[in-house]
C-alpha cells in the first residue's frame, strides 16, 4: 500500500516538473547571452530536478509493484498537467479535450480496480 503513495508522489513531481518546463520556456528571452537565458529560465532547471526525484521514486516503487499496474497510473500526470494548464496558463479546454480526459480517468479507474 505504501508503494501506491510513492507512485502517486512520483507522478505528481513529474507533472509539476512539466509545468515548470512550460513556465521556464515562457521566461527565455529572445536576446542575450546563453548565461542570461539559463538564469532567466531557472524553472527549467527546477523541472529537471523534479523529474530526477520523480524517476528515483518511480524506480523505488517498481521494486515491489507490477509494472502493468503501475505504468497506467502515470496517466494521472496528464490529468494534473491538464488542470494546471487551465488554471496557471489559462489554456482553452474544449469538449474534445474534456472527452479525452474522461477516457484517461476511466482507464485509470479500471486499472486501479484490478
Amino acid at each position: 500500500m505504501k508503494d501506491i503513495y510513492i507512485i502517486l508522489l512520483s507522478v505528481f513531481l513529474g507533472a509539476v516538473g512539466q509545468v515548470a518546463f512550460k513556465y521556464g520556456a515562457t521566461l527565455i528571452p529572445d536576446t542575450g547571452s546563453l548565461m542570461e537565458k539559463v538564469i532567466a529560465a531557472w524553472p527549467i532547471t527546477a523541472g529537471l530536478a523534479l523529474y530526477g526525484v520523480s524517476t528515483l521514486l518511480w524506480i523505488y516503487a517498481l521494486r515491489t509493484v507490477e509494472l502493468s499496474y503501475a505504468y497506467p497510473l502515470i496517466s494521472l500526470g496528464y490529468v494534473l498537467v491538464f488542470i494546471a494548464s487551465y488554471f496557471l496558463f489559462h489554456e482553452a479546454i474544449g469538449p474534445l479535450r474534456l472527452g479525452g480526459l474522461a477516457l484517461i480517468l476511466s482507464g485509470i479507474a479500471l486499472v486501479a480496480k484490478s
